[in-house]
């Protein structure tokens, strides 16, 4: 039996679509951002599909780097 995931909200990879929705923006406009190399994240191309990193979408929400690593998290 196939395992699947419980929730899609705790995929890693997003794809443009996926992004776009949590950006608030049109697929189109992600695409044309991709194609212009203008899109303010880091991609990854898996053979045709194009895929962004949950967290540096995350980042970029919250104002902060999308390229930088998230800080360690600080002992009590």
């Amino acid at each position: 039996m196939a395992t699947t995931r419980s929730s899609k909200s705790t995929k890693p990879l997003l794809s443009v679509e996926e992004t776009a929705i949590l950006l608030g923006e049109n697929r189109s406009t992600l695409y044309r951002a991709v194609n212009a190399g203008t899109l303010p994240l880091p991609m990854f191309r898996i053979g045709s599909r194009i895929r962004i990193p949950r967290r540096a979408v995350e980042r970029l929400i919250e104002g902060l780097d999308p390229e930088q690593p998230s800080p360690p998290p600080r002992s009590a």
